[in-house]
């Protein structure tokens, strides 16, 4: 309402209040107007005397016209009026105007547009008044409250400025406490560490001085091994080459000579015989379990045998090697074949071709001219592989087949042709042989007790040699590649422990 007085009145100029000035005979409505705006800029009215004796008329429309006189002035007084200045007094007054009929703006309206306007001022600022009136009090609190506000918010900001400053302490005494537990965690890192190290260097002294001994002695042994190699792998060599057909008697006559040979002009193990030097106990038990007699000529001929490049060619009249190859290639598909048989090479070629191990038997004197690429191994490249041929066909060859050949003669005469082709080994069976065999047997059945911790001795020897040949391979191994110091290396300490309690084992057995 308030705005829209003020807009009216805006919009009057100065013709407008120059036309109610020159009113001559003003309505009622135009004089309440007058009255009203006279008491609102605090005009004082003309007194005029009345028809009584002492009677006295109020009159505003002179005081009124001359307030009008400016037009300019007086629009400008009422558009910067202070309505704050308007009083008590002035209400009162006002009172009776505002609730007079004739002071309604729209009766205004129908005799001046200038009264109007100056009417709805005029009822406007007596409810600014009290509207005012009402809010002064909340204004003034409002003040007061803002202005403890501004020194709570100064108080707030010098207490903020200071709460940030012992932030900042703390987070600077907490970033102390940071590094100094980080400091304290590495000091007790770098503690629990040279604890580590010092068990660590305890139990390497422990496991190095323990086994000091015996590699010591081990070392010896392989220099003394490697001193005497040259004369051992040539007493071997001579036994694959030339022992093989013999029989026993003519066999340690040969060794016997060849020793004499050597003399010490070259160094050999003395006493060493081609079973120990080529042999190993767990293969020969494993050879026993397949049906190889337990008498040493047999054992001798299976360790030649499989150290030998050529393709044996047993001497078995009692059919004991004959036996001994079947059982041990059974469990892997081994082929048999009869040296009759028409299809004999399309057998082998089989054999050579998928690497399955192929046994002929009832072998003659004479062997026929088509198995010689097979008996010389006679290989050669042909399509990027390793191939062989066999009659007429190039066949590849598979370096897993065995050839293994028996004769059921007691003495056959093989020319030296067909000796340089294959091993001729002398299979058969011998007095001493049998006596052997017949020992065996014997202990076997009267002592089974002995023949198992025997067979337990040679197997649980044999594989604690294998874990401690692994665990000190595995030692060199750590010891090759360790970067760091070796009391670190957590994996040698353990391996030098695993080998000390290996070895401790086999002392005991």
């Amino acid at each position: 309402m308030l705005e829209a007085a003020e807009a009216s009145l805006k919009a009057l100029n100065k013709n407008d209040i120059t036309e109610v000035k020159a009113m001559k005979r003003p309505p009622v409505g135009v004089l309440l107007v007058i009255e009203a705006m006279c008491i609102v800029n605090n005009v004082k009215p003309h007194k005029l005397p009345g028809k009584l004796p002492g009677e006295k008329i109020l009159d505003y429309w002179t005081p009124g016209s001359q307030m009008l006189a400016d037009p300019v002035h007086f629009l400008y007084t009422m558009e910067h009026f202070r309505k704050e200045d308007i009083t008590e007094e002035m209400i009162n007054k006002l009172k009776d105007y505002i609730e007079n009929p004739n002071f309604e703006p729209a009766k205004v309206l129908q005799v001046s547009k200038a009264c109007h306007s100056l009417c709805l001022w005029v009822h406007a600022m007596y409810n600014y008044y009290f509207v005012n009136k009402k809010v002064t009090p909340k204004m003034v609190a409002l003040a007061k409250a803002e202005e403890i506000l501004v020194e709570t918010e100064k108080t707030l900001a010098v207490a903020m400025a200071r709460l940030r400053e012992v932030e900042e302490g703390i987070e600077k005494l907490q970033d102390q406490l940071r590094e100094k537990e980080a400091k304290k965690a590495d000091l007790e890192r770098q503690k629990q560490l040279c604890e580590e190290r010092m068990a660590r260097a305890v139990r390497l002294i422990v496991g190095l001085s323990d086994e000091q001994k015996r590699w010591i002695i081990m070392v010896d042994d392989i220099k003394v091994s490697l001193k005497n190699a040259i004369g051992d792998i040539l007493l071997s060599s001579g036994a694959i080459a030339y022992l093989t057909p013999f029989t026993d008697t003519y066999r340690q006559e040969l060794l016997a000579i060849w020793y004499n040979a050597l003399g010490d002009d070259v160094p050999h193990t003395q006493g060493s015989k081609p079973v120990l030097i080529l042999g190993n106990q767990m293969e020969i038990r494993n050879w026993h379990i397949d049906g190889l007699p337990r008498d040493a000529l047999s054992v001798e001929n299976a360790v030649l045998v499989m150290n030998s490049n050529r393709w044996p060619l047993f001497i078995d009249p009692q059919a004991q090697a004959n036996k001994w190859i079947r059982n041990m290639y059974k469990p892997i598909g081994l082929v048999i074949a009869k040296i009759t048989d028409k299809n004999l090479l399309r057998i082998i070629e089989i054999c050579v071709r998928v690497g399955k191990p192929c046994l002929i038997e009832n072998v003659g004197t004479e062997l026929e001219a088509a198995l010689d690429p097979i008996l010389t191994r006679s290989l050669f490249k042909h399509a990027g592989q390793s191939s062989i041929k066999i009659g007429e066909n190039i066949v590849p060859y598979n370096f897993d087949f065995r050839l293994y050949l028996t004769t059921r003669l007691s003495n056959p005469h093989y020319t030296p042709e067909i000796a340089v082709k294959v091993l001729i080994v002398n299979f058969a069976l011998t007095v001493s042989g049998l006596v052997d065999q017949m020992l065996s047997l014997v202990t076997i059945k009267e002592r089974p007790d002995l023949e198992q911790e025997r067979n337990m001795l040679i197997v649980s020897s044999a594989e604690m040699k294998r874990d401690l040949k692994a665990i000190e391979h595995r030692i060199l191994h750590r010891l090759a590649i360790s970067k760091e110091s070796i009391i670190d290396d957590i994996d040698l300490i353990l391996n030098l422990e695993a080998s000390k309690a290996k070895s401790e084992e086999i002392k005991v057995e």
